[in-house]
């Protein structure tokens, strides 16, 4: 019985004039589809990445220059008030160590009239805006600051609100006192706080403020 032979698939290949030689281009082009698409997913996410880095470069910015202008509104404020507070505590001492024995017999006796006249006691105060940092906060552009720039500016922040609760307390007590010479010696301790608050303000605002113009870069 003769053998029967059954060809293998190379020796058909071999068999097919350039089938091989076809194969290995299909390969070739399938690969180099392949990199092509791989290159463009790459680049297409890393063109992404950039705009999107851009973006949150573009609103901190923003957010820093809101900031400084912020800053600033509010360091000319205290400025506004600062030299009258200090003006009226020092009329005040003055005022308690001149007619000292007067106040007292008042205290004794509140018939008897406290010496006039009376120091400036107007209690006026820094007005101070927080839009910035709210803005900031609702929008999270504070996570693409950075973090110690962002630390020294809330520390300012809350310095504000501790002037401001200061204030807010002499207020208060404005609208209560029963004994003009505790209200004045509250007026006085007020403008002493007052005071030391601002100083302390304007030497943190000078360098929020410088550490803002280095952030910006203008």
């Amino acid at each position: 019985m003769p053998d029967i032979h059954v060809p293998h698939l190379d020796e058909e290949e071999a068999a097919i004039p350039g089938k091989r030689h076809h194969a290995s281009r299909s390969l070739l082009k399938i690969g180099l589809e392949v990199l092509l698409i791989t290159t463009g997913v790459f680049l297409g996410l890393a063109g992404e990445q950039w705009r999107e880095h851009v973006r949150h470069r573009e609103l901190a910015v923003a957010s820093l220059q809101r900031f400084r202008t912020e800053f600033r509104s509010n360091r000319a404020e205290v400025v506004r008030v600062h030299a009258r507070h200090v003006q009226e505590i020092h009329g005040l001492e003055g005022y308690f160590d001149q007619h000292g024995p007067e106040l007292k017999a008042h205290v004794l006796d509140p018939a008897k009239p406290i010496p006039f006249p009376v120091p400036d006691t107007v209690t006026d105060s820094a007005g101070f805006d927080y839009s910035a940092w709210e803005v900031a906060v609702a929008t999270q552009a504070l996570s693409d600051i950075d973090p110690d720039l962002v630390a020294r500016m809330s520390a300012v922040y809350r310095m504000q609100q501790m002037y401001e609760n200061a204030h807010n307390a002499i207020a208060q007590f404005s609208y209560s006192f029963t004994d003009e010479v505790y209200w004045l010696k509250g007026v006085m301790t007020y403008f002493g706080d007052a005071a030391l608050y601002e100083d302390l303000l304007l030497k943190r605002y000078d360098e929020i403020l410088s550490r803002l113009e280095k952030a910006i870069g203008d």
